[in-house]
């Protein structure tokens, strides 16, 4: 052991001393231990054999074998229970071993050879095993995600980016998304993703000064077992290397220019594209969204505020987008009102300031109170962000409604659907005076000059065709400098820094290649000097480089199918529990093929559906369709055991979208096994550091009475089914029981029982908390165990009804829970909202729309309405917040507890409590409206 130790000691400090050298300084990792196969052999042998004796003594002094014993076991993680494969592989250690020890030695390991310390949730959530997992460098389960993204990434490559690992990993790690939850955590640790990928992108004989060379070896070894991720991983590593070998076109040198200046606020690649459509013989605005996953870089908090919050848009004609729909470029909403100055053009609901600051100053139209566009065909306008017109073009001007202009040649006041601007169409002469040039000034229109700047080369991704150009990172960009005259030198400014470059004799185009450019917006001018000195010709055009961005699994706009998922990246459960909404484009009545497939953890294939479906989807339609799949035995019988589930709609000659979704990496996990007699028993996975977890289980009859159970083992289930729940500090699980059908069947089933205690706040927030306990519990592969669920949600639900109603409105709950048909309550539910005359017409005014409240919006409308005209809540604001709180609480009041602060939950509940129609009125309008259109969706947008 203490051979071992110190021959550690000395290679690890050595790395230190190399990586303290580096610019920002690079971290050691306890898997780059550099030893030879018999030598790594005999250090697993020597610390199981002072394991199995009881090791404390010697680990005083010789630790550094326990921590690279550490590190190798969590090279070979495969994101299960990590303590669990430890002890398996560890003969004494459930007796001998001390996780808190291995934390302290990995710390020790970080102060004395500047080993990587864990960062992100991950190493939040798991304080112990995030150690040992960091200082595997890349655990086995996820080299093929990593092969993947570099493949992905590749074209985006820069010489720069090479260089500077910090921001290579915010660069990748912004494109995580789509990967699975697992990885996602990994990516958080940006600086060692990034130093990680540098080096796995060196070249097959190049040394990295980020990895041991055995250890890079080692990773790459690990990535050729498997052929996919072998060719994935070739492919970005010739990438790499011609990225390093290419000769940037054009070097700047510092030099003070005179030149024309863009406008303060450069395009941005985030910026939304402005757009004229002609629709029926009417103008219309348009805004197509950007794609902002970039800016998750600058703010690494704002990938869940996108894939979380809906998202709106100033003057569209639709409020809300779903949410995530940011993360898909080429979406495009119609706007019914022109953004005004100074109004952050998207907010996402409800997060956060520094999101929605960084939102706004990073997508916004582009300022000013005049807008330019180019007819690019009789029904389309395209924005030219440049403002610069060409002889022999048509454009269409859009000015701010309250901005004077000055009359305009050749410009006719056009109608725009759309309030706060006017429009005028503009078609500019073959050849323009320089006062018809003067007299667009004013508006900030100017003409082109005798210097034509121009993309050239491969096609560019956007071009407007008057000063603005985009290409992908990683595209070699060329642009054509063209004059009228021949010049005799040309100055070309890129970003404020400028070179001189001799125009090529008797030519009157210049070319230069712009490459190495790292996604941004690049200003650059143009001056061309006679023999003289003197400028005769200048001009100018902004360059985007955007980050590229590999086809979405789900599609992207214009092809033939469409997946759009709200939210972006549902998990497993999201999306076979109902709580995703998926809607599927695609031609109009056209059959298509759905493709079901449920994967394991290691990819295996479990299970595989395939069934015929109509397009377009909505999703009403979807969740139908999930009815029908989790029905299907062998999706049942797979469900439970698998890691991820893959959805692929697919029609021959239109296009396919697929949509990957995964359990994530959940700390703790609920298993259930059926029993030879048909019972069932259910048995929690424990991936937790060890701290002390609890399990507790709650029937159907008694859905509010916890039972203590073992943590650990099996858990007989009850015949009618219930949940349990297991919480570990901040971690938690909790999950449906599957019943047994036949056994209810024999006994009956029994209505639960909701036991309350007093008509206080206090006690209805008690009885919420258990109706989103039982509404957000995971669902199994069982349809009856929903049923259950529906049961106890509908009781808790009847109960809240009942204590804040009172009296008489008890009566009415049990009268509509025995009644055959919905339809037969209403007039007694009409009578029970209350006996004064306030409360009578508020009842009439609910009875008389309920066919008309087809929608949870509809609903929420004119419930707010029918409040304001009859109960004296307040202004309208409060009868609105009023309406949407107590429709909220009469249909899934768990609800109120996700929407709504504590405090402002315990005041809207006093004011409930002290004025009880406001519950009955808005059970009525619930339950009515569902009962006559059945459309109203539970818990729908209130």
């Amino acid at each position: 052991m203490q051979d071992l130790h110190t021959q550690l000691d000395q290679g690890f400090r050595d790395l230190h001393a190399s990586r303290e050298q580096l610019t920002p300084v690079a971290p050691v990792f306890a898997l780059e231990h550099d030893l030879c196969d018999t030598d790594l052999e005999l250090l697993k042998e020597t610390v199981r054999l002072a394991v199995r004796q009881g090791f404390w003594a010697s680990a005083q002094r010789w630790w550094l074998p326990f921590v690279v014993y550490a590190a190798e076991s969590g090279h070979n993680y495969a994101g299960g229970e990590y303590w669990k494969t430890f002890e398996d592989s560890t003969p004494g250690w459930r007796e001998n071993g001390d996780r808190d020890r291995i934390r302290e030695w990995f710390q020790r390991f970080a102060d004395d050879y500047g080993g990587a310390r864990p960062q992100g949730a991950f190493a939040g959530h798991f304080r112990i095993i995030a150690w040992p997992i960091t200082h595997a460098v890349l655990p086995v389960y996820l080299q093929r995600h990593l092969a993947h993204l570099l493949y992905d990434f590749r074209t985006g490559l820069t010489a720069q980016l090479l260089r500077d690992p910090g921001i290579l990993g915010e660069r990748l790690a912004a494109r995580t998304g789509s990967y699975p939850e697992q990885f996602r955590y990994f990516c958080q640790n940006t600086a060692l993703l990034g130093q990680v990928s540098v080096a796995l992108l060196s070249g097959e004989e190049d040394e990295s000064p980020y990895l041991l060379g055995s250890t890079l070896h080692r990773l790459v070894d690990g990535l050729s077992r498997e052929r996919q991720s072998q060719q994935w991983l070739s492919t970005a590593r010739r990438t790499a290397g011609k990225v390093r070998a290419k000769a940037r076109g054009l070097v700047p040198v510092p030099r003070k220019l005179t030149r024309p200046s863009w406008p303060e606020r450069l395009p941005r690649p985030t910026d939304p594209r402005l757009l004229l459509r002609r629709v029926q013989g009417e103008w219309r605005a348009y805004a197509e969204l950007p794609d902002l996953s970039s800016l998750i870089t600058r703010l690494p908090q704002l990938s869940d505020e996108l894939r979380s919050r809906r998202p709106s848009v100033a003057g569209a004609e639709r409020r809300y987008l779903a949410r995530g729909q940011l993360l898909y470029p080429g979406h495009e909403v119609q706007l019914a009102r022109w953004p005004r100055p100074h109004e952050p053009f998207i907010r996402l609901e409800r997060a956060p300031d520094p999101a929605n600051h960084l939102i706004a100053d990073h997508c916004a139209i582009s300022p000013g109170r005049t807008w330019l566009f180019r007819l690019r065909a009789p029904n389309l306008a395209v924005e030219v962000k440049g403002k610069i017109m060409h002889p022999g073009s048509s454009y269409i001007l859009v000015v701010d409604e309250d901005t004077s202009i000055p009359a305009l040649p050749t410009a006719v006041e056009i109608p725009l659907q759309a309030t706060g601007v006017r429009a005028y169409t503009i078609t500019v002469p073959d050849a323009a005076s320089e006062s018809y040039a003067a007299a667009f000034a004013p508006v900030g229109l100017s003409l082109a000059t005798k210097v034509v700047i121009r993309p050239v080369g491969i096609v560019a991704s956007s071009w407007d065709g008057e000063g603005t150009v985009e290409w992908l990172a990683g595209e070699p960009g060329m642009i054509g400098i063209y004059s009228e005259q021949v010049p005799e030198s040309c100055i070309v400014t890129l970003d404020g820094h400028s070179q001189t470059l001799k125009w090529p004799g008797g030519q009157r185009d210049l070319l230069l290649h712009l490459e190495d450019l790292s996604a941004g917006t690049f200003e650059v001018a143009v001056a061309l000097l006679a023999e003289s000195g003197k400028t005769i010709a200048d001009g100018y055009i902004a360059v985007t480089v955007r980050d590229p961005k590999v086809r979405p699994d789900s599609a992207t706009a214009g092809e033939g199918i469409r997946l759009l998922s709200d939210p972006a990246q549902p998990t497993l459960s999201d999306l076979w529990d109902g709580r995703a909404d998926i809607s599927i484009d695609g031609p109009s009545d056209s059959p298509a093929q759905l493709t079901v497939t449920l994967l394991s953890d290691t990819g295996e294939k479990l299970s595989e559906l395939e069934q015929g479906i109509r397009l377009p989807m909505t999703p009403e339609a979807w969740s139908q369709t999930v009815r029908g799949v989790r029905a299907n035995q062998r999706f049942k019988g797979h469900y439970d055991d698998a890691q991820s589930s893959r959805i692929t709609i697919s029609r021959s000659g239109i296009g396919f979208a697929t949509l990957t979704c995964d359990r994530g990496f959940q700390p703790l996990q609920w298993r259930f096994a059926l029993c030879r007699n048909g019972s069932y028993v259910a048995r929690l996975i424990d991936r937790t550091d060890g701290v002390r977890t609890v399990a507790e289980m709650f029937t159907v009859q008694e859905p509010l009475v916890s039972i203590r159970c073992p943590a650990s083992g099996e858990i007989p289930v009850p015949a009618q089914g219930g949940l349990v729940r297991a919480t570990a500090r901040e971690a938690s699980a909790t999950a449906l029981l599957p019943p047994q059908p036949n056994a209810i069947m024999g006994r009956g089933n029994r209505t639960p029982t909701v036991r309350t205690s007093g008509r206080t706040p206090g006690e209805v927030l008690r009885l919420a908390e258990a109706h989103l306990l039982w509404a957000t519990a995971h669902q199994p592969a069982d349809p009856f165990a929903n049923h259950q669920c529906d049961m106890v949600l509908e009781a808790i639900t009847r109960e809240i009804a009942s204590l804040i109603g009172k009296g008489y409105w008890t009566k009415v709950e049990r009268k509509m829970q025995r009644a055959s048909e919905p339809t037969e309550c209403i007039d007694v539910m009409r009578a029970g909202v209350g006996e004064i005359r306030r409360h009578r017409e508020l009842a009439d005014q609910v009875a008389r729309n309920l066919w008309h409240w087809s929608t949870p919006e509809t609903l929420l409308a004119g419930f707010s309405e029918a409040l304001a005209g009859t109960v004296q809540t307040g202004d309208a604001a409060d009868n609105e917040a009023i309406a949407r709180f107590v429709l909220t609480l009469a249909d899934q009041p768990g609800q109120i507890l996700a929407g709504w602060n504590q405090a402002d939950c315990r005041d809207l509940l006093a004011k409930v409590l002290a004025t009880p129609v406001l519950l009955r009125a808005a059970r009525f309008a619930v339950l009515g409206s569902r009962a006559f259109n059945g459309a109203v969706t539970p818990g729908g947008p209130w």
